[in-house]
């Protein structure tokens, strides 16, 4: 069986100031790229986690649309910096500090995206009411997260999450591959019955804690309604509530009844997580809608007929209690120190045109946020329901994607501690709330 969908990247732990000297060393010239060249050229360098591996699936798409470009642009070259996805953040603030790096930077949509205002130019000239139509996602692209307000950046894909069952493994199991859990307890005896055969039940990873996060953005929709998750991002809800401690007290149940492969605590969610699963090591995953660890890859090891689809198993019901999280992938947006800022843009709206749009959807098997593509394309059984799930409405936004980095970072820390049993839901829920309190008193809330 193949095995490594997801290209592994080595970590850098680098101190802040180690990374800005290595910016200094690394990019220092970008300045100078930048500018035309003898030859008149303009070199448009661009930043991205996808282009590590432009062999496949989204770097490669990538690397295509860069060829394209600068066929229909011989004035213009563009160059490709791939860096690490685990520090790219840490890495782009000490770039921005130094005011060298990309011209062009992708950007995880919604906290991430406005975290980086002081470094980006606002799109108001560019973007006009025609581009909007053509998109979505801009809500988490724009200040305040109004769909029409102020974008720092363009949405590119349409990300959002899905479980994914391995059928194969769940008959192996004595169970119905056709009527997958709907309900909790279902769920849980699903879980039971594969470990039975010596397999897990659900393969994840939470080594950096992003497991946690997702099942958060997942479950929400049982216990929150839209109104209560505007009031918990406003503070008006706290994360002691009920409505939240509901959610903690299901992640640990699923680690208490041994849900989990061995060493989930100490497994990279990318890449390993998703290879437990394609190994058929695990019967469900918790996966995203495109890019990676999603419905293509999976079923290109385990067979397209072996995948099922199913949004999280109720334990509450209500009436979103069957939603699932539907919002932007990732963005592009322009630094404040480049030097071609038009040519950035053309360059920017060149990915998101329609035709890419088209092999986003055919090559990589990944959702655009432009919406001229044809429907008929998509012939993969899960994409299918998945996109008849989206078009039913049964998507929606997710919760975290408007929370602070730093909500979102102790709420990842607290279910790490939650899960190695160094606290308890009420402990991790109380450690949230000061953290949330604390950016609410510096005016750090969710509009």
């Amino acid at each position: 069986m193949r095995r490594a969908v997801i290209r592994k990247t080595a970590p850098l732990i680098l101190s802040t100031t180690l990374v800005a000297a290595a910016i200094v060393v690394l990019f220092g010239c970008t300045r100078r790229d930048s500018a035309a060249d003898a030859s008149g050229k303009i070199t448009i360098t661009v930043w991205d986690w996808h282009a590590a591996d432009p062999s496949k699936g989204v770097g490669l798409w990538l690397m295509n649309i860069d060829r394209e470009f600068e066929r229909l642009h011989p004035n213009v070259r563009i160059k490709h910096d791939a860096q690490s996805h685990t520090e790219y953040y840490q890495i782009f603030k000490a770039a921005a500090a130094a005011r060298r790096g990309p011209d062009v930077v992708m950007l995880h949509q919604g906290a991430r995206v406005l975290d980086q205002r002081d470094s980006l130019i606002p799109l108001d000239k560019y973007v006009t009411p025609e581009f909007r139509k053509q998109l979505v996602g801009w809500a988490l692209s724009c200040e305040n997260y109004d769909p029409n307000g102020t974008p720092w950046a363009v949405p590119i894909a349409v990300q959002g999450l899905i479980w994914y069952a391995n059928k194969a493994l769940l008959r192996q199991a004595g169970l119905d591959p056709k009527k997958l859990p709907k309900t909790w307890d279902e769920f849980l005896a699903a879980c039971a019955a594969v470990k039975k055969l010596g397999k897990a039940g659900i393969a994840a990873g939470q080594r950096e804690g992003s497991w946690g996060e997702w099942f958060v953005n997942d479950a929400h929709y049982q216990t929150l309604s839209a109104a209560d998750k505007d009031r918990l991002l406003r503070g008006e809800i706290k994360w002691t509530d009920p409505k939240v401690t509901l959610i903690l007290e299901k992640i640990k149940q699923l680690n208490d009844n041994g849900c989990f492969q061995k060493g989930m605590m100490s497994t990279p969610l990318f890449p390993d997580a998703g290879e437990v699963f394609m190994r058929g090591d695990a019967a469900f995953f918790l996966g995203l809608l495109s890019d990676v660890a999603h419905w293509k890859e999976f079923g290109e090891i385990l067979g397209a007929e072996n995948i099922g689809v199913m949004t999280c198993p109720i334990f509450k019901p209500g009436p979103d209690a069957d939603k699932f999280p539907v919002g932007g992938g990732f963005a592009y947006g322009i630094t404040q120190w480049a030097q071609h800022p038009d040519e950035a843009w053309q360059y920017i709206t060149f990915i998101a045109s329609a035709e890419n749009a088209k092999t986003f959807m055919t090559d990589v098997g990944s959702f655009p946020a432009n919406q001229g593509y044809d429907r008929g394309r998509v012939t993969d059984p899960s994409a299918k329901q998945i996109d008849a799930w989206i078009e039913a409405g049964r998507g929606e936004p997710d919760l975290l994607s408007r929370a602070s980095t730093e909500v979102n970072d102790s709420l990842r820390r607290e279910v790490q501690r939650l899960l190695s049993d160094q606290t308890d839901v009420a402990g991790a829920a109380a450690a949230i709330e000061k953290t949330a309190a604390a950016e609410r008193a510096r005016g750090a809330v969710a509009k």
